[in-house]
């Protein structure tokens, strides 16, 4: 077989689909809390592994592994240039934001300044008809939510 017939069949590389963004964690708890509460996700599995914890959640149509280095011989760190204010954001190489969408963008607004949640930036737009409101999470992590 070869390997054009091996991807046409829908196999493989053809049947590629986003599964999941990991990200590290300084309290399992409060981050479990967070993703819950704020952006309704829900806990779908918790569980130790060798390194500390690990978390799945499930919401937006897609799912986040949080993952807490409680068990490591040395503590996490935290990188500072990569929680960066933005435009500072762009200069680390690497991952930037879980980027989400919803389809009223000012009532998602609304819902997350009621929720005391950090806001970067509100209804902003970044290029011509791409307006998003930015938030961190707990750990400073970037979200960003776009309207569809």
């Amino acid at each position: 077989m070869t390997s054009s017939a091996r991807v046409e069949d829908g196999r493989g590389l053809a049947s590629l689909g986003f599964h999941n963004v990991a990200t590290v964690v300084t309290d399992m708890d409060r981050s479990i809390e967070w993703y819950c509460a704020v952006l309704g996700f829900e806990l779908d599995a918790r569980m130790n592994i060798a390194e500390g914890e690990l978390a799945i959640l499930s919401g937006a149509g897609t799912h986040i592994e949080l993952l807490c280095a409680s068990a490591m011989d040395e503590p996490a760190i935290r990188l500072e240039e990569l929680f960066a204010e933005p435009p500072g954001h762009m200069l680390p190489i690497g991952n930037k934001a879980m980027v989400f969408d919803v389809a009223d963008l000012t009532r998602a607004s609304d819902e997350l300044q009621e929720r005391s949640v950090t806001i970067l930036w509100r209804e902003k737009e970044l290029a011509p008809g791409w307006v998003s409101t930015a938030i961190r999470d707990v750990d400073g992590n970037l979200i960003n939510i776009f309207q569809r």
